[in-house]
C-alpha cells in the first residue's frame, strides 16, 4: 500500500540516486566529504555535542518505544549506537508509520508503514532523524547517531 509519505520518500530517494549518477565529476569531492574521511557524504557526527545522548554503543540490540502512553516521543531518545546495531522500534497502533526524516545519503532505509514494530541495522555512520506518525498522535521526530566503534 502506497502512502503519501512512502511515495514522497521513494521519489526523493530516486532523485538523490539519479542526481548522484548525473553529477559532474571534476575530482573535487572535498566539499562533500566529512572531516573524518568517511566517504562522499556528510556524517554530521560533529553535532553529537549538541545532544545529551544515551550511549548504547557496545550493544548488539536496542529497542525504542514509540509514543509510550500515547505521548509523542521516542524512549530512549536521543541515542548513540554502533554501526550494524539491530534497532527495533515498537508502537501500539498498527496504523503507525516509521520513516527516515533525514538520514545520511548512502542509507537505503525507507522505514515501515504498518505493523507494530520495525527493525533495521544501519551500516553507515552519521546522524539519523527518524520520524513516526499515526492517527490521533502528534508526529514524533527522534535522533540517533550511528558511529563506527573503531573510530
Amino acid at each position: 500500500m502506497w502512502t503519501r509519505r512512502t511515495f514522497v520518500g521513494t521519489a526523493a530517494c530516486t532523485a538523490t540516486l539519479v542526481a548522484g549518477c548525473l553529477g559532474d565529476d571534476n575530482g573535487d569531492d572535498d566539499d562533500e566529504a566529512d572531516d573524518e574521511g568517511a566517504g562522499s557524504y556528510e556524517t554530521r557526527l560533529d553535532e553529537m555535542d549538541d545532544y545529551e545522548l544515551l550511549d548504547y554503543t557496545g550493544e548488539s540490540e536496542v529497542t525504542v518505544e514509540v509514543s509510550p502512553n500515547r505521548d509523542p516521543a521516542f524512549d530512549p531518545d536521543p541515542i548513540k549506537v554502533d554501526e550494524m546495531t539491530n534497532i527495533t522500534w515498537r508502537w501500539s497502533d498498527s496504523s503507525g508509520e516509521i520513516y527516515p526524516a533525514e538520514i545520511p545519503s548512502p542509507c537505503q532505509w525507507s522505514g515501515s508503514n504498518g505493523g507494530t514494530s520495525h527493525s533495521w541495522q544501519f551500516p553507515f555512520k552519521g546522524k539519523y532523524e527518524i520520524g513516526y506518525t499515526e492517527p490521533d498522535v502528534e508526529e514524533v521526530i527522534g535522533t540517533m547517531f550511528v558511529v563506527n566503534p573503531d573510530d
